[in-house]
Protein backbone atom coordinates (compact mmCIF):
# COMPACT_ATOMS: atom_id res chain seq x y z
CA UNK A 1 0.00 0.00 0.00
CA UNK A 2 2.98 2.48 0.97
CA UNK A 3 4.58 2.28 -2.60
CA UNK A 4 1.23 2.32 -4.20
CA UNK A 5 1.12 5.88 -2.43
CA UNK A 6 4.09 6.44 -3.40
CA UNK A 7 3.84 6.16 -7.28
CA UNK A 8 0.49 8.22 -6.94
CA UNK A 9 2.24 10.88 -5.43
CA UNK A 10 5.02 10.60 -8.25
CA UNK A 11 2.55 10.02 -11.04
CA UNK A 12 0.96 13.49 -9.47
CA UNK A 13 3.40 15.57 -8.51
CA UNK A 14 5.44 14.83 -11.53
CA UNK A 15 8.06 13.49 -9.94
CA UNK A 16 8.04 14.80 -6.73
CA UNK A 17 7.95 13.33 -3.59
CA UNK A 18 6.77 16.76 -1.52
CA UNK A 19 3.94 18.12 -3.04
CA UNK A 20 5.36 21.93 -1.15
CA UNK A 21 8.75 21.31 -2.94
CA UNK A 22 9.56 23.48 -5.55
CA UNK A 23 10.93 24.57 -8.57
CA UNK A 24 14.06 26.91 -7.75
CA UNK A 25 13.49 30.59 -9.44
CA UNK A 26 15.05 33.78 -10.46
CA UNK A 27 15.37 36.14 -7.28
CA UNK A 28 12.60 38.71 -7.66
CA UNK A 29 13.17 41.76 -5.65
CA UNK A 30 10.87 44.88 -5.36
CA UNK A 31 11.79 48.42 -5.57
CA UNK A 32 12.41 48.38 -1.83
CA UNK A 33 15.07 46.30 -2.17
CA UNK A 34 16.94 48.31 -4.58
CA UNK A 35 16.21 51.28 -1.98
CA UNK A 36 18.13 49.35 0.57
CA UNK A 37 20.56 48.23 -1.76
CA UNK A 38 21.31 44.44 -2.01
CA UNK A 39 24.25 42.20 -0.48
CA UNK A 40 25.58 39.75 -3.66
CA UNK A 41 24.20 35.97 -3.46
CA UNK A 42 24.28 34.62 -6.85
CA UNK A 43 22.46 31.20 -7.54
CA UNK A 44 23.09 28.95 -10.59
CA UNK A 45 20.21 27.57 -12.12
CA UNK A 46 20.55 24.92 -14.44
CA UNK A 47 18.07 24.18 -17.79
CA UNK A 48 18.64 20.35 -19.69
CA UNK A 49 16.26 19.16 -21.86
CA UNK A 50 15.39 16.80 -19.11
CA UNK A 51 14.48 19.68 -16.65
CA UNK A 52 13.45 22.76 -19.27
CA UNK A 53 10.70 23.63 -16.88
CA UNK A 54 12.15 23.30 -13.81
CA UNK A 55 15.42 24.23 -13.00
CA UNK A 56 18.12 22.26 -10.75
CA UNK A 57 20.10 25.02 -8.55
CA UNK A 58 24.01 24.25 -8.63
CA UNK A 59 26.16 24.45 -5.92
CA UNK A 60 29.12 22.47 -7.43
CA UNK A 61 29.46 19.78 -10.85
CA UNK A 62 27.90 17.50 -8.73
CA UNK A 63 24.73 17.31 -10.37
CA UNK A 64 21.40 15.02 -11.30
CA UNK A 65 21.59 17.00 -14.46
CA UNK A 66 24.60 18.33 -15.54
CA UNK A 67 26.47 16.54 -18.47
CA UNK A 68 29.93 18.43 -18.85
CA UNK A 69 30.58 16.81 -22.47
CA UNK A 70 27.54 18.93 -24.04
CA UNK A 71 27.72 22.68 -24.95
CA UNK A 72 27.06 24.95 -21.49
CA UNK A 73 25.83 28.19 -21.74
CA UNK A 74 25.71 30.70 -19.17
CA UNK A 75 22.61 33.88 -19.69
CA UNK A 76 24.25 36.24 -17.53
CA UNK A 77 21.62 39.50 -16.89
CA UNK A 78 22.72 42.55 -16.00
CA UNK A 79 21.96 45.85 -13.50
CA UNK A 80 18.42 45.42 -12.06
CA UNK A 81 17.12 49.03 -10.89
CA UNK A 82 13.69 47.87 -9.72
CA UNK A 83 15.30 44.32 -8.69
CA UNK A 84 12.24 42.60 -11.29
CA UNK A 85 13.25 39.34 -13.02
CA UNK A 86 14.07 40.07 -16.59
CA UNK A 87 11.24 38.99 -18.72
CA UNK A 88 13.29 37.64 -21.51
CA UNK A 89 14.86 35.06 -19.79
CA UNK A 90 12.29 31.91 -20.01
CA UNK A 91 12.07 32.44 -23.43
CA UNK A 92 15.70 32.93 -23.89
CA UNK A 93 16.15 29.38 -21.95
CA UNK A 94 13.38 27.47 -24.17
CA UNK A 95 14.60 28.80 -26.74
CA UNK A 96 18.23 27.75 -26.40
CA UNK A 97 16.93 24.17 -25.86
CA UNK A 98 15.23 23.98 -28.48
CA UNK A 99 17.60 24.44 -31.27
CA UNK A 100 20.60 21.99 -29.19
CA UNK A 101 20.37 19.49 -26.09
CA UNK A 102 23.02 21.53 -23.94
CA UNK A 103 23.26 22.69 -20.53
CA UNK A 104 21.80 26.27 -20.03
CA UNK A 105 23.08 28.30 -16.66
CA UNK A 106 20.83 30.96 -15.84
CA UNK A 107 23.32 33.18 -13.41
CA UNK A 108 20.94 35.04 -11.37
CA UNK A 109 23.03 37.61 -9.25
CA UNK A 110 20.01 40.02 -9.07
CA UNK A 111 20.74 40.15 -4.65
CA UNK A 112 23.91 42.16 -5.92
CA UNK A 113 22.58 44.19 -9.12
CA UNK A 114 19.72 45.48 -7.85
CA UNK A 115 20.39 48.65 -6.60
CA UNK A 116 19.90 52.63 -7.24
CA UNK A 117 22.95 52.99 -7.43
CA UNK A 118 24.70 51.61 -10.30
CA UNK A 119 28.51 51.79 -9.12
CA UNK A 120 27.10 49.42 -6.38
CA UNK A 121 26.19 47.12 -8.84
CA UNK A 122 29.33 47.35 -11.08
CA UNK A 123 31.33 46.68 -8.12
CA UNK A 124 30.15 43.03 -8.05
CA UNK A 125 31.27 42.33 -11.45
CA UNK A 126 34.25 40.73 -10.86
CA UNK A 127 33.09 38.46 -7.69
CA UNK A 128 30.21 36.81 -10.00
CA UNK A 129 33.23 35.96 -12.56
CA UNK A 130 34.99 34.60 -9.79
CA UNK A 131 32.03 32.73 -8.83
CA UNK A 132 31.83 31.35 -12.21
CA UNK A 133 35.39 30.58 -12.63
CA UNK A 134 35.25 28.16 -9.66
CA UNK A 135 32.55 26.14 -11.42
CA UNK A 136 34.10 26.07 -14.91
CA UNK A 137 37.52 25.44 -13.28
CA UNK A 138 35.53 22.33 -11.77
CA UNK A 139 33.79 21.16 -15.02
CA UNK A 140 36.92 21.62 -16.61
CA UNK A 141 38.28 18.70 -14.03
CA UNK A 142 35.24 16.93 -14.66
CA UNK A 143 35.83 16.66 -18.98
CA UNK A 144 34.16 19.70 -20.14
CA UNK A 145 36.43 21.80 -22.43
CA UNK A 146 36.72 25.77 -23.12
CA UNK A 147 35.41 25.50 -26.43
CA UNK A 148 32.53 24.23 -25.54
CA UNK A 149 31.65 27.05 -23.36
CA UNK A 150 28.73 30.07 -24.26
CA UNK A 151 28.42 33.21 -22.47
CA UNK A 152 25.74 34.96 -23.30
CA UNK A 153 25.85 38.65 -21.43
CA UNK A 154 23.22 41.38 -21.25
CA UNK A 155 23.82 45.06 -19.56
CA UNK A 156 27.16 44.41 -16.79
CA UNK A 157 26.49 40.95 -17.38
CA UNK A 158 28.49 41.09 -20.87
CA UNK A 159 31.20 42.66 -18.65
CA UNK A 160 30.78 39.74 -16.42
CA UNK A 161 31.45 37.58 -19.37
CA UNK A 162 34.55 39.38 -20.23
CA UNK A 163 36.22 38.92 -16.76
CA UNK A 164 35.21 35.04 -16.94
CA UNK A 165 37.25 35.41 -20.49
CA UNK A 166 39.70 37.21 -19.37
CA UNK A 167 40.14 34.50 -16.44
CA UNK A 168 40.45 31.88 -18.81
CA UNK A 169 43.10 33.96 -21.24
CA UNK A 170 40.39 34.08 -23.97
CA UNK A 171 40.15 30.82 -24.75
CA UNK A 172 36.68 30.62 -24.10
CA UNK A 173 34.17 29.19 -26.99
CA UNK A 174 32.24 31.87 -27.49
CA UNK A 175 30.65 35.33 -25.53
CA UNK A 176 27.65 36.96 -27.07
Amino acid sequence: MLRLCAVFIYLLYGGKADPEETCPAFTALSFGNALVGTDLKVKLLLYTRQNQNCAEELHSTDSKYLNVTKKTTFIIHGYRLTGSAPVWIPDLVHLLLSVEDMNVILVDWNRGATTLIYNYASRNCKKVAEILKKLIDEMLVAGASLDSLHMIGVSLGAHICGFVGQMFGGRLGRIT
